[in-house]
């Protein structure tokens, strides 16, 4: 089957849902001799023993990367061990594939029995609904990526600054008083709360190599490669307007009567002597201390 999905899907969304599937995903392009791979999923990344970031712009041949038949392309991993990769066209244009997307088929996990639930578990939890899954890297409420694919997605693109010299940032955004909207409407109008903000955030990026998730159970995140940090907090100061301008009630809120956020910022160009990213635990420490560089409330958008 082929798609025409470089002009009708948005690439953002496409680059977001491979990066959060847990098999390998490679795209190849298709009208270069080499044969290079413009992009590489976490997943990849591991069946061949490297970074996601390391396999950009290698050919296929370096990768023992072949087609075994036209439906099929057979990828040697770090095992010694040959993967099956399902390749599907893409087009930018009609007529000729512009894109190789291969794709491994899901591997079927044993079925785990569930314990039964016990008396007590039918009683209400006081924390907030639908708490992140450690373990998933798709957050169940909302349906954005998680906390671990975020930090995936963070450090790949992390060693590319690195490497490149460039900047990156990443914005914490933590819905304000959603203890309280919880308390008041209940469970389920705070996941559809969720949902929206979520949305909000997530639908507000533009470029395929920035990256939203919800990293807790009030906080979303979102990693933006290069631009200055003012630009960037520019960018944070439009979002959190967007979710004020969702108008959703909320009485008890002290910025105002609608659900707000705030955000805090950390960015930086990489130093060579840097081992690891610390963007996203930097961001959510000055939020939590209260005196990150930027903040947004709401209250600053009203009129009088």
């Amino acid at each position: 089957m082929s798609f025409n999905i470089l002009k009708k899907l948005n690439k953002h969304l496409l680059r977001q849902a491979l990066d959060s599937v847990a098999t390998p995903a490679l795209i190849v392009d298709a009208q270069c001799d080499e044969k290079l791979l413009v992009y590489a999923n976490p997943a990849a990344g591991r069946a061949l023993g490297l970074q996601a970031s390391e396999l950009i712009a290698r050919s296929v041949n370096s990768l023992c990367l072949e087609p075994a038949t036209p439906e099929c392309w057979q990828l040697r991993a770090k095992d010694g061990s040959a993967l099956a990769l399902r390749p599907v066209p893409l087009y930018a244009q009609p007529g000729k594939a512009s894109f190789w997307l291969l794709t491994a088929d899901p591997i079927e996990q044993p079925a785990v029995p569930v314990p039964a639930r016990p008396a007590a578990a039918s009683m209400r939890s006081p924390e907030l609904p639908s708490k992140i899954v450690r373990d998933d890297r798709t957050d169940v409420t909302t349906g954005i990526p998680g906390r671990n694919a975020f930090l995936e997605v963070q450090l790949r693109d992390w060693l590319t600054a690195r490497q490149e010299q460039k900047r990156l940032s990443v914005i914490v955004f933590r819905v304000d008083a959603l203890e309280s909207y919880q308390k008041l409407f209940g469970r389920h109008a705070t996941e559809t709360c969720l949902r929206r903000v979520a949305h909000a955030i997530s639908n507000s990026l533009q470029r395929a190599t920035d990256c939203c998730a919800r990293v807790g159970n009030d906080r979303f995140a979102v990693l933006i490669s290069g631009g200055a940090e003012d630009r960037v907090a520019q960018f944070a100061e439009r979002i959190a307007q967007r979710v004020w301008d969702l108008a959703i009630h909320h009485p008890r809120s002290q910025p105002a009567r609608y659900v707000t956020v705030s955000f805090a910022m950390a960015s930086e160009i990489p130093p060579f002597s840097a081992e690891e990213p610390g963007l996203l635990e930097d961001a959510e420490a000055r939020i939590t201390r209260g005196h990150e560089p930027v903040e947004h409330r709401a209250s600053s958008l009203e009129a009088g």
